[in-house]
């Protein structure tokens, strides 16, 4: 006669508890072997956004070499940082690591700032060769556009005060082109084609450095609403990456100007003053250009 099978419930449930904590403890290593990963991964690639740059600045100074063409990749990386912050970021579980590799569903601030990242990319491979430089041009007045597209994308951007004062500045930027900058054009004998052209082009940055500080002061009157230490909320880094928008589209206005100087100053063959020279530097021209990229592609973490 068989011995009756004894079913102890106090072991089933120590077992099922040791099951549950190893299976917990699998999950809890690989979320940390994941966010190692993630780490890894973002060091990467501003590990190769710093040293592409410092690539192309070197391969810059031989005029035959053919290393330039690394000159758009820089910006190429910030674009892909930008779609890949917002596939992982306060996601779990194991799609986490395929997110990594692949952009997942990004915001549409992301997107708009991304594409003006690539767009601006295509705009720095034009501009490496002198009968493409209209193209160029054109690439980098449509990345503009697609950064305002980004800085307007709330709901609450256009109110009628904002409206009016976007207004405003354009309508007086246009009056002092008109009555300092075209004269001065006129002398230098540039066309008056080239000149409208420059003028709307630089219009759209003027738009696009307004639209970035309006966004940038309503984040921060938000934020400073929410909570009533008004001081600690300005130094705090929410603050900070509310502004960084902004601080990334005016040193995008530098580095255009920066330009512009750089030709005015190979029309006076030399004869200019040492600021000037300074202000005509292309290296610093690149790298100030490269920090304004940094700073917008960055204002997609205040989200």
């Amino acid at each position: 006669m068989e011995e009756p099978i004894i079913i102890d419930n106090n072991n089933i449930e120590s077992i099922s508890q040791q099951q549950h904590s190893t299976v917990t403890n699998i999950d809890s290593n690989a979320s940390n072997v994941l966010y190692i990963d993630k780490d890894m991964w973002w060091k990467l690639l501003y590990t190769m956004f710093i040293t592409t740059g410092i690539g192309y600045l070197m391969a810059k100074r031989n005029s035959t070499s053919k290393l330039r063409i690394i000159k758009p990749i820089p910006v190429v990386i910030l674009g892909y940082i930008v779609l890949l912050w917002c596939s992982i970021h306060h996601k779990s579980g194991t799609q986490q690591m395929f997110n990594l590799i692949i952009p997942n569903n990004p915001t549409t601030y992301a997107m708009y700032i991304s594409v003006g990242l690539f767009l601006s990319a295509v705009g720095d491979f034009f501009l490496l060769y002198k009968r493409f430089f209209i193209h160029g041009v054109f690439f980098f007045l449509v990345a503009h556009i697609s950064f305002i597209f980004a800085f307007t994308s709330s709901e609450q951007f256009f109110t009628p005060t904002v409206t009016a004062l976007l207004v405003g500045i354009v309508c007086l930027f246009v009056y002092m082109f008109l009555a300092k900058v075209f004269p001065l054009f006129s002398k230098m004998g540039i066309s008056k084609s080239l000149a409208i052209a420059l003028l709307f082009y630089t219009s759209v940055i003027v738009t696009m450095c307004f639209t970035a500080s309006v966004k940038s002061f309503l984040k921060l009157i938000t934020i400073i609403n929410n909570n009533h230490d008004i001081f600690s909320n300005i130094f705090s880094s929410f603050s900070f990456y509310a502004s960084i928008g902004a601080i990334g589209a005016v040193l995008f206005f530098i580095s255009d100007l920066m330009i512009l100087v750089r030709e005015i100053n190979l029309l006076a063959n030399g004869q200019v003053s040492t600021i000037r020279k300074l202000l005509g530097h292309g290296d610093l021209g690149m790298i100030v250009y490269w920090l304004g990229q940094f700073c917008i592609a960055l204002s997609v973490t205040e989200f």
